[in-house]
């Protein structure tokens, strides 16, 4: 069975995924965030959160991403990261960059989830410098989980 092939992108493939940012230059409309943002990784002062807030299909996850990705490049210069080129980069491109974990946070609901994370928190990072974890549609979370979710601690 093959799969619909549209524009050469497969319908199993999203489009926001096919077409996200992969540099800081690709991102539209968020010139103050990428600057700030840029400005913390040349100096090596990134913070050990960020908060990223507002409407849907501003940004907020590919920033994330894309923070992610810089944190963890391996260029010598960083002015230029991410480099796009390094095997963390590439890794992070392909979906297969193990210290970046994006988490749902609408879909996994569970106490146990939020019981799971805590475990996994504890862990070094295996392949970049830090272990990034995107917690995506917390928005969406019940207040009471929501609660257990905030007595994470690394």
């Amino acid at each position: 069975m093959k799969k619909f092939e549209w524009m050469g992108s497969s319908m199993s493939e999203a489009l926001y995924r096919k077409w996200r940012p992969q540099l800081w230059d690709q991102v539209v409309g968020q010139d103050h965030i990428v600057q700030t943002l840029k400005n913390a990784i040349r100096s090596d002062r990134v913070g050990h959160a960020y908060l990223f807030s507002g409407p849907r299909g501003t940004g907020k996850t590919t920033t994330a991403r894309l923070l992610a990705k810089a944190v963890n490049c391996k260029s010598e210069e960083p002015n230029l990261r991410p480099c796009n080129q390094c095997e963390n980069c590439l890794a992070v491109n392909q979906a297969r960059f193990m210290d970046l974990i994006e988490i749902d946070a609408a879909s996994n609901t569970s106490v146990d989830d939020v019981r799971d994370l805590r475990e996994k928190i504890g862990f070094s990072p295996s392949q970049g410098k830090f272990k990034v974890y995107i917690i995506d549609e917390v928005q969406d979370r019940k207040s009471t989980r929501l609660n257990s979710s905030h007595r994470i601690r690394s």
